[in-house]
């Protein structure tokens, strides 16, 4: 199976890109074998490393049922990795002074002024409210400090978020019945003493609309995507570029199941209290409300060019998108030491010594404490569909990769199997002597 080179395509036009390394080629075999087996449509990865493209490859299929292939501009859902780019709006406005992270929900929000906590031994039928120790800050949203949730599981607290129809990714509802929505949901923990994946950058979106009086959807195409060149990265996907969009699967045991909005179910354990209705809004119209928290499609070369922003402290071919202080703080550490045992976290990442939540996405403090092959101070996150990134200011990297699975991450690890790969390749190209050199062997990664 050959994939497209760098350079094949148009999206890379006007970008330095190195001469291809044989080494880059075992990144390529990670999917060729998953492909191969029929457990994934396609992938499109891209690396960029010593300010050049080293690395672009399209495999497989975009639709398996047409045998129409991967292009390295095709187009995919990309969830959650919507996060980090709200993480950056909000740091725009961080930069003009609209607010920080001491503020209150509510001095933003005064929707949410009153919300409840739910208490130990509550049952959904019975729920035990109490007010919260503390109000919770822009700090804890930022953070998934604040204690809202996702409505993944039968916990009582998501057994009420989906009761009060809160929608995962908001689209066809206002922002004020959002809110009002919302406010009727009790916080799974008092703010600051828990971590718990949820709406949180759906709220923060709300915040920016309020600080910047636009929508999220014209805040972020003029304020980071237009100034970065992201021309493709949207919450919608316009008629003239439908065809470039990638179909969107989920496994049922080890058959490839096409995905839409009116599926039956969605084979994805981990949000099994969710439907397909829930998590595959339509993408062919404008939002009423625009997600935060997973809302955006994208390219890989688009999300190149936003990792390469990061790698940047904040800027990009002369475009500044936030201040260097802003990039640092934004890609810092932010999570108290009481979080780091283990027992917080998003499936399948484990909040711990090393590895640490930042602003809407994991740092790397330190690659042994982690126990990963990931350079120190490494920012990343990723999506339901299985796509990833992420940004190695030590490495100077940013790796890239997008495919369409919706499916548990855990099942092919193929985020966690391509750190090794990409480790390996940096460690040939740079000699096992270098500065660089990332951990060779990390038993147990994650």
């Amino acid at each position: 199976m050959v994939g497209q080179p760098i350079g094949g395509d148009a999206v890379f036009a006007g970008d330095s890109v190195a001469p291809p390394a044989d080494a880059w080629r075992t990144v390529d075999s990670l999917f060729e074998d998953v492909i191969e087996r029929g457990l994934l449509s396609g992938a499109v990865t891209a690396a960029w490393h010593g300010n050049s493209l080293v690395h672009g490859s399209a495999l497989g299929s975009r639709d398996v049922a047409t045998r129409d292939a991967m292009r390295q501009d095709s187009i995919f859902r990309i969830y959650s990795m919507t996060k980090p780019i709200t993480a950056a709006a909000m740091m725009i406005l961080w930069d003009e002074g609209k607010w920080s992270p001491s503020d209150l929900i509510a001095d933003h929000l005064p929707e949410l002024a009153g919300l409840q906590v739910l208490e130990a031994g509550s049952t959904a039928e019975a729920p035990m409210l109490a007010p919260p120790t503390v109000q919770p800050t822009l700090e804890h949203l930022m953070t998934h400090q604040a204690g809202f949730t996702y409505g993944f599981t039968d916990e009582p607290v998501d057994q009420l978020f989906r009761a009060a129809h809160v929608p995962v990714i908001p689209h066809s509802v206002s922002a004020e019945e959002y809110l009002a929505r919302l406010a009727r949901v009790p916080m799974a923990f008092h703010p600051g003493t828990g971590w718990r994946y949820g709406v949180s950058m759906d709220v923060q979106g709300l915040v920016i609309e309020r600080l910047s009086g636009m929508t999220l959807r014209d805040f972020m195409r003029q304020r980071i995507f237009e100034p970065l060149g992201m021309v493709d990265t949207d919450f919608i996907v316009p008629d003239e570029k439908r065809h470039r969009l990638a179909t969107l699967y989920s496994l049922a045991g080890d058959a490839l199941v096409e995905m839409e909005h009116g599926s039956e179910r969605l084979h994805y354990d981990n949000v099994a209290g969710l439907s397909p209705s829930d998590l595959i809004p339509p993408c062919d119209r404008e939002p009423l409300l625009a997600s935060g928290g997973g809302g955006l499609m994208s390219t890989a070369a688009d999300y190149l060019r936003f990792g390469r922003m990061l790698l940047g402290k904040g800027e990009l071919d002369g475009n500044r998108i936030i201040s260097r202080e802003a990039a640092e703080w934004m890609m810092r550490s932010h999570t108290p030491d009481h979080l780091l045992t283990g027992d917080f976290g998003s499936a399948p990442h484990g909040l711990r010594p090393g590895y640490e939540y930042a602003y809407n996405g994991i740092v790397v403090t330190d690659p042994e404490k982690a126990d990963v092959r990931l350079g120190r101070d490494t920012y990343f996150w990723d999506g339901a569909a299985g796509s990833w990134f992420w940004c190695d200011p030590q490495n100077d990297l940013v790796f890239v990769c997008m495919v369409h699975l919706l499916t548990d991450a855990e099942r092919l690890a193929l985020q966690f199997q391509s750190r090794g790969i990409v480790a390996d390749v940096l460690n040939e190209l740079n000699g096992k002597d270098a500065a660089s050199t990332v951990p060779m062997h990390v038993a147990g990664e994650q």
